[in-house]
């Protein structure tokens, strides 16, 4: 009976089988290098092409790095296999781009480009000096409701803007729905996007069934000692920036042993990122699930949010995390600095600037869009944390300029304009 299923597949499939598709990059755990993904429906020997582009004093032959390969049922009533393969390039040099397309004996794809910049663990560090540019949106699926943020990203890509995207949970919604199709999908629309970008990835509520199956296997993220491959929580530094993705649901649904297990990677990985300040004085935290939101009716802004609140929150207090990026709620949400439910004052504040922030701010960039359209942005009781507020679809850019200066902007992909903003500035890099 499977074989009859896996049959029928393959004749729906016809000529696709062995054609390179869902292609996405991500970064690796270690530096200067970058890892590309892609899947076809037929076990081929398959590799990436790549060469150096616009790069000074370097050969810009073809170059050929194998694929590891892993067969995936994405399936769950019908039997549906797929092949997933996944090639890292190495020895990049952050001044160059470089081109590449997969290749296999029946087919070859398009041809990508990528910048040679990755994270870096390197000290002294010169990249701290550079611009740094990040798109962050959680809650994107496929449907009419994601239209507006991805065409509005497919002309940001043309004049490459930004360096990466970090897709902050509820990927697709959802990746193992209709036999694993809607992941399929949804891997194919953002391939332009994802295939020229390194795409990091965390779980959201909507990538929970069987124990993340489809989240674990079709995203390849940074590993460390403690994440066991799992793609649940890891940290980069890039710019003058130390990144931290953790994963919230452990605590929603109740994994005491993980929650354990990551609390105890993420203080030590605080820790660290506090003993080299100096190097990269801006410590960003993103999840899925927020710790501070408005709307007081609903489940994710009282007993979930304080049971985050009461794990993390300290934490982020002691090692000074200056902003927390959250999803969730399909709206906008951009809050003063808080702790303790209450907002902190800076140095100085106005709606639009904090400097010398003495608690972490909260965003909330959970309205990518998705099948189950937006919540309702105007909460029965305005909190006073709480600046702006909008319900219109779209996306947020991390700008990290220096050690002293970054800005947030959230675009409106519907309206195409600029709907909010925010700057940080310091001179110091903890908090009081």
């Amino acid at each position: 009976m499977l074989k009859f299923y896996l049959l029928i597949w393959l004749a729906l499939a016809s000529s696709s089988i062995y054609q390179p598709e869902q292609i996405h990059l991500s970064w690796t755990e270690h530096e200067n290098e970058m890892r590309v993904t892609w899947i076809t429906y037929l076990q081929l020997d398959s590799s990436v092409k790549y060469r150096p582009l616009l790069c000074s004093n370097i050969l810009s032959d073809w170059l050929t790095v194998p694929s590891s390969i892993q067969g995936f049922n994405a399936g769950e009533i019908i039997y549906r296999l797929q092949y997933i393969y996944t090639s890292v390039i190495p020895n990049l040099r952050p001044d160059c781009f470089y081109e590449y397309y997969i290749t296999n004996p029946m087919a070859q794809s398009k041809v990508y480009m990528f910048s040679g910049r990755t994270p870096n663990s390197s000290l002294p560090n010169k990249d701290s000096q550079n611009l740094l540019s990040m798109i962050i949106y959680g809650d994107l699926g496929i449907g009419k409701n994601s239209k507006h943020v991805k065409n509005r990203l497919s002309q940001e890509i043309k004049i490459r803007s930004f360096l990466g995207i970090l897709h902050i949970g509820d990927i697709a919604y959802d990746m193992d729905q209709d036999d694993g199709m809607v992941g399929d999908r949804f891997l194919n629309s953002v391939q332009d996007i994802a295939a020229n970008f390194a795409y990091m990835v965390t779980p959201g509520n909507h990538e929970i069934r069987h124990n993340m199956t489809h989240y674990r296997t079709r995203f390849k993220m940074p590993l460390n000692d403690a994440n066991n491959g799992t793609n649940w929580f890891y940290s980069f530094n890039l710019g003058a920036a130390h990144f931290i993705i953790i994963n919230t649901e452990l605590y929603i649904y109740d994994h005491p042993e993980q929650i354990l297990t990551q609390f105890n990677w993420l203080k030590q990985d605080l820790e660290y990122a506090n003993k080299n300040r100096d190097t990269w004085p801006w410590i960003f935290v993103l999840t899925h699930h927020p710790l501070y939101c408005s709307l007081m009716t609903v489940a994710q802004c009282t007993h979930e949010a304080e049971l985050l609140r009461s794990s993390l929150e300290d934490l982020w207090y002691e090692y000074a995390v200056d902003i927390m990026f959250e999803a969730h709620n399909h709206y906008y949400e951009r809050c003063t600095p808080i702790y303790k439910n209450a907002p902190i004052k800076s140095e100085y504040d106005d709606f639009n600037t904090h400097y010398n922030a003495n608690a972490t701010l909260y965003i909330i960039t959970g309205n990518g869009g998705n099948n189950e359209g937006h919540n309702d942005p105007v909460p029965e009781v305005w909190q006073e944390w709480t600046l702006f507020m909008t319900e219109e679809y779209g996306y947020g850019k991390l700008e990290v300029f220096n050690k002293t200066h970054m800005r947030w902007i959230q675009y409106g992909a519907v309206s195409g304009r600029e709907i909010d903003h925010v700057w940080l500035i310091k001179d110091r890099t903890r908090f009081n």
